[in-house]
């Protein structure tokens, strides 16, 4: 299963949409690169301005221990916080996790919940995948528990974070 979710992320940084901030580009040239220490910088950097794409980069980073030690409990808290701004890569990340309880409790209604919303993304990669886990989900879980998380799946919505102005 960690194969499965470590191969899901990867798959989910390849397939990262344009990208919209030098600095991002940057931190992605950098952690391509293996350059993580300057990957790290740049990410933090736009992650405390609210940048999703940032905020999975950390989570990937943490989750494999790229630059920094390894700890899947930081990486659910960075999966978590660009899933929820509507990130595909880390709403399939952060719904995997919590398939077999991997840095959060396993929570198999929060599983489907985001792997749902991520099934429904523009990211044909990542939608391919999540639909896939959706089945294995399935096959854990009692029909109660599949009518649950598809409703709260039905009615979210992303978050913007707070320090990150429209324009």
């Amino acid at each position: 299963m960690k194969r499965l979710l470590a191969a899901a992320v990867l798959v989910c940084v390849a397939a990262l949409p344009g990208l919209a901030h030098a600095t991002y580009e940057d931190g992605l040239t950098a952690y391509e690169r293996g350059q993580f220490d300057h990957a790290l910088r740049e990410f933090r950097t736009l992650a405390h301005r609210g940048h999703p794409g940032a905020e999975f980069m950390l989570g990937v980073m943490h989750f494999n221990g790229f630059g920094v030690d390894r700890n899947e409990v930081v990486a659910a808290i960075y999966f978590r916080k660009a899933a929820e701004q509507g990130e595909p890569g880390a709403q399939l990340a952060f719904g995997s996790l919590h398939i077999r309880g991997i840095g959060v409790f396993q929570n198999l209604i929060e599983a489907r919940k985001w792997l749902s919303i991520c099934a429904r993304s523009n990211s044909p990669d990542v939608a391919r995948q999540a639909t896939a886990l959706l089945g294995l989900t399935a096959s854990l879980m009692t029909a109660d528990e599949i009518i649950r998380a598809d409703r709260v799946a039905e009615r979210w919505r992303p978050v913007r974070a707070g320090l990150v102005r429209e324009q």
